[in-house]
């Protein structure tokens, strides 16, 4: 699937909650590279005494949500009177953001593992969201700090209609990379879809959701990752790969194993039935898994 869509600057004015929450990242991480205090030595609340956030937010303006949708590969007439419930990137990263900023973990040291989804309803257009989100847990094994934030989508009127968990971690100093034991399991699976993204998708999803984290956008900052290019979101791999998949979607679980890298060549959305259980994955050139999940 081709997308030579062009994304109107102005929807750009959108995210400033985002934006403010990119100031606090780039404030934390100059503060910590000119004091230079061990991660150890920082001080941090109990993660469990972090307040929750509840806050009620303008419903996203019709432009962003079409863009958006066209960027996705779904049809307008999908969501004519409804949200995409990933669309919770928009509106709930920063949110997510803002609660790890009050922990010792430096945010803009932070590996995006994936997210699950759990959808009870349809979010509506035009209505105010009610936002409730919280930290889930922190836990540190084996050299890595992972967390996970809960950011719960619904309205004044019905306040539960999407789950969405973001798992993140972080590297501690005594992190030791080691080899997966992990078995393989063989599965058959179909593919259901295609897409590719251009080199200009990182930005493109920045001006959709203001996460313009510069390795998504800024080739020479792709060419100094680890990562040798600019990469695409991670929640940009599970928009488009969700709106591939062929089935109503109630509970979906994914994690994010390589990043793609922009522009990409075509990769396939691949399914298997397994147990109660449909597993999926995107698999790109040379069989790499890129993400791999399931749903019911």
């Amino acid at each position: 699937m081709k997308n030579n869509q062009n994304i109107p600057v102005r929807l750009m004015l959108e995210h400033f909650d985002m934006y403010k929450t990119l100031a606090q990242v780039a404030v934390q991480t100059a503060k910590l590279k000119i004091f230079k205090t061990p991660q150890s030595e920082q001080h941090s609340p109990d993660w469990k005494d972090i307040p929750a956030v509840d806050k009620v937010i303008a419903a996203p303006k019709n432009d962003l949500v079409d863009a958006y949708i066209h960027w996705s590969g779904a049809s307008i007439e999908k969501y004519l009177t409804t949200l995409p419930a990933h669309m919770v990137s928009q509106w709930g990263l920063s949110i997510a953001s803002d609660l790890v900023l009050q922990s010792v973990y430096p945010l803009a040291n932070v590996i995006n593992q994936g997210l699950s989804l759990h959808i009870y309803g349809e979010l509506p257009r035009d209505t105010p969201l009610k936002i409730h989100a919280n930290i889930e847990s922190i836990q540190e094994i084996e050299g890595i700090a992972r967390i996970a934030v809960k950011i719960t989508t619904g309205t004044e009127k019905q306040p539960h209609l999407v789950d969405t968990i973001v798992h993140m971690a972080f590297l501690l100093p005594n992190f030791k990379k080691s080899k997966s034991n992990k078995s393989i399991q063989t599965l058959e699976w179909k593919t259901v879809g295609h897409w590719r993204a251009s080199a200009h998708d990182g930005l493109k999803f920045a001006m959709l959701t203001g996460d313009f984290n510069p390795i998504h956008w800024i080739k020479l900052v792709g060419m100094l990752s680890p990562f040798k290019n600019k990469v695409l979101h991670g929640f940009g791999m599970l928009v488009r790969s969700y709106e591939c998949l062929p089935d109503e979607i109630k509970y979906l679980d994914v994690r994010f194993t390589k990043p793609v890298t922009l522009p990409s060549a075509e990769l396939s959305v691949q399914i298997a039935s397994q147990d109660n259980q449909v597993q999926f994955r995107l698999l790109g050139a040379q069989d790499q898994v890129h993400m791999i999940g399931h749903y019911e």
